[in-house]
């Protein structure tokens, strides 16, 4: 039976709609295949070239700095003891007075050392009299020498005659005896003679003792002149002494008073006027009767650590921010200097620290004792020549100032040796091995080797470059 035209149509259409569909899938899979196949080679080449973030240097060096806490100290203080006991009967004073250097401040009543005092002042008096009669003595002492020396003068010139005129005697006694020899006289003259020859050498012998005894006057003289010298020195000798006395009592009575010893600020006060107050030295609890601090200079104290030590010296310059003062900093300027001022060049053995004070002036009396703040020091000034780069692109270990870096050069990486400087952690000061035109890698999507070709990223330069 034959089949309907109908029939036969819709048959034919649906085996070209199945030849359509058979052809259409071919194509889908073909075109996928292809599609499939570029992705994997584009990966491929991702794979094989790298991404890499780069940076350029920044030009100057890095300075070598040092910020730590620190806390503010007076630049002198001083508790204020007294070195007797006694009743306090003077005080001018109170905390936040403001005080001279030797300004009176407090004094402590004990009568007996008033009373030492007066009693040495007599006896310093009375030593200077025995001086002044020692003196007078002397003067006297010296006048008797002199009569006696004059004595002797005389002495001697009254010898001299009584010995001539025992000589004519003589020679004439002997005349008158050739005379009576010859019988020329009668020989009572010649007894005559004798007599008188016997008065002059009895007159010449009261002479030579009249000279001996002068003499004996005269050498008494010289001793009492001597014991009259004797005499004052022991009479200065003893007003020495009672000077010292005095002057060992006015001390102790001077103890009962108590003197600023630095022109500053009272910052405590343990006792008021009436109360016992016990000498430092009685045992026990001692509290001073009065702190002063002085204020003009202060100490401003830190401690740095040892990375840092070699590098501190005085003189550096510094710069101080206290917390209780905000928008106030301390630094130098013109003649006044803020700088290193003293340091302990000694490392704590515990802290591995060092002490160090940067001393700040304060004329205005706004840093106080106990506040708190930071110090930096400038250690060491930046190199003008060198080059920085963050500290995160050093390759490897760096170490003893020597490193690595990774740099892109015609699209390719390479591994770059450099000499370096400061590291404050953020970035590093590169001295050699470097051009400032140089691509430095910051970090890349994988594993790169010295020589692999890369693809850059967005470059990034360092702020301010």
């Amino acid at each position: 039976m034959a089949m309907p035209r109908l029939t036969w149509r819709w048959m034919l259409a649906g085996a070209s709609v199945m030849i359509l569909a058979i052809l259409g899938g071919w194509f889908g899979m073909t075109r996928g295949k292809t599609r499939i196949t570029e992705v994997s080679a584009s990966a491929q080449d991702a794979e094989e070239k790298p991404t890499v973030e780069v940076v350029s240097p920044k030009t100057g060096g890095i300075e070598r700095i040092c910020t730590q806490p620190g806390s503010i100290e007076p630049y002198e203080a001083a508790d204020l003891y007294t070195k007797v006991s006694g009743f306090l009967i003077e005080q001018h004073v109170d905390i936040g007075s403001r005080v001279k250097e030797g300004q009176v401040l407090a004094r402590i009543s004990v009568p007996e050392y008033e009373k030492q005092v007066a009693q040495d002042t007599a006896d310093v008096a009375r030593a200077m009299a025995k001086v002044d009669q020692s003196r007078a003595a002397i003067t006297t002492a010296e006048a008797e020498r002199g009569a006696a020396t004059a004595a002797i003068a005389f002495t001697v010139a009254e010898k001299r005659s009584k010995s001539s005129y025992r000589t004519f005697r003589e020679k004439q006694r002997d005349r008158v005896r050739n005379l009576v020899d010859v019988r020329s006289i009668e020989a009572k003259v010649l007894d005559e003679s004798e007599d008188q020859l016997q008065a002059a050498m009895a007159a010449d012998l009261a002479a030579e003792e009249a000279v001996a005894s002068a003499k004996q006057k005269e050498a008494a003289a010289r001793a009492r002149v001597t014991q009259a010298k004797a005499d004052l020195r022991y009479a200065e000798a003893e007003v020495a002494s009672a000077k010292a006395r005095l002057e060992r009592a006015k001390v102790l009575l001077d103890y009962t008073i108590i003197r600023s010893p630095y022109t500053g600020v009272i910052t405590r006060r343990n006792f008021h006027r009436g109360d016992f107050v016990r000498t430092a030295d009685a045992g026990g609890d001692r509290l001073p009767v009065l702190s002063v601090e002085r204020t003009d200079i202060m100490r401003v104290v830190i401690q740095v650590p040892e990375r840092d030590v070699p590098f501190v010296n005085a003189g550096d310059p510094a710069m101080v921010d206290v917390d209780a003062l905000p928008g106030i900093r301390f630094k130098s300027d013109g003649a006044e200097k803020v700088e290193v001022s003293c340091l302990a060049a000694s490392e704590d053995p515990h802290s591995r620290m060092m002490r160090t004070e940067v001393h700040v002036k304060n004329p205005h009396n706004t840093l106080r004792r106990g506040m708190f703040g930071r110090v930096t020091l400038l250690l060491e000034p930046a190199a003008k020549d060198a080059l920085r780069i963050p500290s995160a692109a050093l390759a490897g270990k760096a170490e003893g100032g020597k490193g690595f870096v990774r740099v892109v050069r015609d699209s390719k990486v390479y591994l770059v040796p450099i000499r370096y400087g400061t590291d404050n952690g953020s970035e590093v000061e590169v001295i050699s091995g470097l051009r400032s035109a140089d691509q430095i890698v910051l970090r890349s999507s994988g594993t790169i080797k010295d020589g692999t070709e890369v693809t850059l990223a967005q470059k990034s330069p360092l702020a301010g470059h």
